[in-house]
């Protein structure tokens, strides 16, 4: 069996750079929230206006009517994003807590599914089921401006947490063996 060196560089530069952003999301988790919805309003907008381009220039397929229609509703929403960044990111969290609330439910259901197979680590994600619950419930209770300060703030520790894994892993990737 051989070790290879599976250290890089470029995964330590990734792992930095996201715990630098994730302190930043934590230290104005009102602007990450925001950018989040601006982020997704300009996908939306070039999106759109891209899908209007391609389905006029392309008259001629079967579904044209139904081109511009979504072209032009990804258009408009990334323009009401842009336009209310604040009701977009309320929105979001509303999606995102709906997400968590039933993120949570499957977790439970799993962990106790692997409690009766006899697995002695069901309690991990029975804790992470109950913490997606609590949540969703703090996420859907906010108003728009705490809601949209939880979601940058969520944003922060994700990023933090992500990168905190891929120094991990490149601590340890030049003691992987290879077969």
């Amino acid at each position: 069996m051989a070790v290879a060196d599976k250290r890089s560089t470029w995964l330590t530069i990734e792992g930095v750079l996201l715990i630098v952003l994730g302190v930043f999301a934590l230290l104005a988790p009102l602007f990450a929230g925001l950018a989040l919805a601006v982020t997704l309003g300009v996908v939306l907008v070039v999106a759109g206006a891209i899908g209007l381009i391609t389905a006029f220039a392309g008259r001629n397929h079967a579904h044209h009517g139904w081109s511009l229609a979504s072209a032009a509703i990804a258009l408009v929403v990334g323009i009401l994003i842009l336009v209310w960044p604040l009701a977009a990111a309320a929105g979001l969290t509303i999606v995102l807590g709906a997400y968590l609330l039933l993120d949570g439910i499957s977790l439970i259901m799993l962990s106790l599914d692997h409690r009766r197979r006899g697995d002695r680590r069901w309690g991990w994600l029975l804790v992470s089921g109950v913490v997606d619950l609590l949540l969703a419930a703090v996420l859907i209770t906010l108003s728009a401006v705490g809601s949209t300060v939880l979601v940058g703030i969520i944003v922060g520790f994700d990023l933090i947490l992500a990168g905190i894994a891929l120094l991990m892993i490149h601590r340890t990737a030049g003691r992987l063996a290879i077969p």
